[in-house]
């Protein structure tokens, strides 16, 4: 057990950390980025010793309505980017309270059934998502007037897929750690 909290504490450090990562690299990348083939893209020169690049990529599903937008003068980035990393958020936030109770030594309670299934519930809720928030952000700029040249698009790629299959995973294993939970306690009636 005690390698369980060890660990657990560590992994909470590791999400914070990838957190704080994914959010300032993808705030520094749309402020000071530049959009090229429907990426944004922020070269970092270290004094001339080496470089990095920061890449925010819209390839996929959601590419052609990246290359729509910035064709109509709108800065993809802002619109769809700011709507994809919510996902990443909420995911980071349910692993962070699972950790948590691992570290706190409840393995097999109630709120690591909520957890799991709250992840799952993120992966759906981001398969619908990626379907119709082109389509709403078409119609919001069509009905503004401000972009009629922005298609309707509604594509079901190999993103989608994935998202479906771990949210399906995340449900499994939560219904398992349902199942251990109800075990539990009819261990511990047991004489």
């Amino acid at each position: 057990m005690e390698k369980i909290t060890s660990l657990s504490r560590w992994i909470k450090l590791l999400i914070l950390f990838l957190a704080l990562l994914q959010l300032s690299s993808f705030v520094g990348t749309m402020m000071f980025g530049e959009y090229v083939g429907n990426e944004y893209v922020l070269r970092i020169d270290w004094w001339g010793l080496f470089y990095s690049s920061l890449i925010v990529d819209f390839s996929g599903s959601w590419s052609l309505l990246t290359s729509s937008l910035h064709a109509a003068g709108f800065h993809p980035g802002l619109i769809l980017g700011t709507v994809e990393i919510l996902p990443y958020i909420f995911i980071y936030y349910f692993l962070y309270r699972l950790f948590s109770l691992y570290q706190q030594r409840k393995i097999f309670t109630a709120r690591n059934f909520k957890c799991l299934s709250s992840i799952a519930v993120v992966f759906i809720a981001w398969i619908v998502l990626s379907l119709f928030y082109p389509i709403l952000v078409a119609f919001v700029l069509r009905v503004a007037g401000l972009g009629n040249e922005v298609p309707y698009i509604l594509i079901l790629g190999d993103q989608e897929l994935k998202y479906a299959l771990l949210g399906m995973i995340f449900y499994c294993i939560a219904w398992v750690m349902r199942h251990a939970t109800e075990l539990q306690k009819e261990a511990e009636l047991t004489i």
